[in-house]
């Protein structure tokens, strides 16, 4: 009884750890949003309110650059307050048909790419998602992992001298 109740907490445990292995939804949304900034970008999460009312994503980096308030003036019927130049979506439980709203999600936000980060449960949908987006998508997309994000998150911001 005694190695019973010890196997089913090392199971326990090992649940665990690949829960906390995972780089969880806000961890990247607080990276993406820290390497667009850094980058030059309006980096903001969700939070525009009626502008999404039919799709909002996690993460949106907005041009602010130079020449900004005479392509604004181009877009103006948008009704952004900068020109979304990439979006991103973090799918993290989601299986197949959230995933379809993730990139409906992002065609609506019309961005000039657009990028699916798979994190946790939702990574073994790769393949889905890479003939779900070759299908269906006429817009720049890339589908990344957590691995994705490091390394542009370590690139940016722990190697900027």
């Amino acid at each position: 009884m005694h190695d019973k109740r010890r196997f089913q907490c090392q199971i326990d445990f090992c649940s665990q750890i690949s829960r906390i292995d995972y780089m969880n939804h806000s961890e990247c949304i607080k990276k993406l949003i820290e390497v667009g900034t850094q980058l030059g970008f309006h980096a903001t999460g969700r939070g525009y309110g009626k502008m999404y009312h039919m799709g909002n994503p996690d993460c949106v980096w907005y041009y602010k650059g130079k020449g900004a308030k005479e392509l604004y003036k181009i877009a103006k019927g948008d009704k952004y307050k900068y020109l979304p130049f990439i979006a991103f979506e973090i799918p993290f439980s989601e299986k197949e048909k959230a995933l379809r709203g993730s990139l409906v999600t992002l065609q609506l936000t019309n961005a000039s790419a657009s990028v699916i980060i798979l994190l946790g449960e939702s990574v073994k949908y790769k393949s889905y998602m890479k003939k779900l987006v070759g299908r269906y998508s006429f817009t720049r997309f890339r589908i990344w992992t957590e691995k994705d994000v490091d390394e542009l998150y370590n690139k940016v911001i722990k190697n900027k001298s």
